[in-house]
């Protein structure tokens, strides 16, 4: 197949579902891969995807792309107002018509993101047929930041983001002719304001290792994720205020280890204290994983699948999760982990696997289980494959 991809952002290590669907493709089909440039990792990791042999194409983009009509537009969602690109839609309409025309028309246009289909203007049809990877439902994290993130500013911006997000998403989801979400809490809330959208769940991959690690004798505890995220943030913040002084006091030599790209003033000022480090933008994050005993998860809220739940699964390391965290996975991943969603159980949980061997091992194989069987990169691409040649199957019939 020839596919048409459109990217609001480099496929690099931390927008791990576009680079590793994209590494998947690239042995099967033909890749044209048209994206946003925000910066030099943007650069890099664009780069790094034309000596594989994809056809790039680089769009530059920032603040200085949007900003200076951000103005005249305010009644936009912001996901849109930093996102809409002239370059990349004109981009993107030329290649479509070139190929058209020299007879080697593209078989599928796949956008990712929200940010991605506003860059693209899928408000109108392209004449292709196009699947909008819309990952998660970001009226609904929306919804979920604005009752119950800590910070008012925060809840505030999210509570004027819902409603135009939610207009926008019916538009896009109505454009395309599929819309793929990673989670069934995610098709759930599209298809509440989208019922005449065909949406469809496609879970995310995650990188197995060949057999699960042999856990670490230490007391350490790892939260993993984009620390700049306010979801996260909101999730340590919890964590360190209300749980980490309750386990302590049981399990003294006890360490927790916070680790991630971009990590707030606040968060590095906390590191040194209380047995609490953050490590800002480790090269390799299996290495953290691989150092810890336990990993924790303790979303307030949350939307789509939490990546940092199936990396530690993969690894075999126990996990103790909110419900909101592990609300993504099915009912077999749920029962791989532990979960609680108030302060003094998530800690008893924290402090049963730090000090009972024989639970952290079992839990920790379970997750391992769960994830090499339901979470390859590979069943995932050929979830995306089926839909792809989905158009050919509807032709056929008609």
């Amino acid at each position: 197949m020839r596919i048409l991809f459109v990217l609001p952002y480099g496929p690099s290590e931390i927008r791990v579902r576009s680079r590793m669907l994209i590494a998947e493709l690239t042995r099967r089909h033909e890749i044209t891969l048209v994206a946003l440039a925000w910066d030099a990792s943007d650069l890099e990791s664009l780069h790094e995807w034309s000596t594989c042999g994809v056809d790039v194409r680089v769009i530059p983009h920032g603040v200085r792309s949007w900003a200076p009509r951000a103005y005249r537009v305010f009644w936009q969602p912001f996901q849109q107002i930093v996102a809409t690109s002239p370059g990349l839609t004109q981009t993107v309409r030329a290649l479509v018509a070139e190929a058209n025309a020299t007879g080697r028309p593209f078989d599928v246009l796949h956008i990712e993101h929200l940010r991605g289909a506003s860059a693209a203007d899928l408000n109108t049809q392209l004449g292709i047929w196009t699947v909008f990877d819309a990952v998660d439902c970001i009226s609904e994290l929306a919804r979920l930041t604005w009752r119950h993130n800590p910070a008012p500013l925060t809840r505030l911006v999210a509570w004027r983001e819902e409603q135009p997000t939610r207009r926008l998403e019916r538009t896009f989801a109505s454009a395309a002719d599929v819309t793929t979400v990673v989670a069934q809490r995610d098709a759930d809330a599209l298809r509440a304001f989208s019922p005449e959208a065909r949406i469809e769940v496609i879970p995310n991959g995650v990188r197995c290792l060949s057999a699960p690690l042999v856990l670490s004798p230490e007391p350490v505890v790892v939260f993993t994720g984009k620390l700049s995220y306010h979801a996260n943030q909101a999730a340590i913040r919890w964590f360190i205020d209300a749980i980490w002084p309750m386990v302590l006091p049981t399990v003294p030599d006890a360490r927790l280890v916070v680790a991630g790209a971009d990590p707030p003033g606040w968060l590095v000022a906390r590191s040194g204290s209380q047995r609490v480090t953050v490590l800002a933008n480790p090269p390799e994050m299996q290495k953290v994983i691989a150092s810890a005993r336990v990993a924790i998860a303790p979303m307030p809220y949350s939307v789509g699948i939490q990546n940092k739940i199936l990396e530690a699964m993969a690894a075999g390391l126990p996990v103790v999760a909110t419900a909101a965290a592990r609300g993504g996975l099915n009912i077999e991943g749920a029962n791989a982990l532990l979960e609680s969603s108030d302060a003094s159980s998530f800690a008893a949980n924290v402090i049963r696997l730090l000090i009972d061997d024989q639970l952290a091992q079992r839990l920790g194989q379970r997750g391992y289980d769960y994830v090499r069987a339901q979470h390859s990169w590979q069943a995932t691409a050929a979830r995306f494959e089926s839909l792809y040649a989905l158009d050919r199957a509807l032709q056929w019939t008609a």
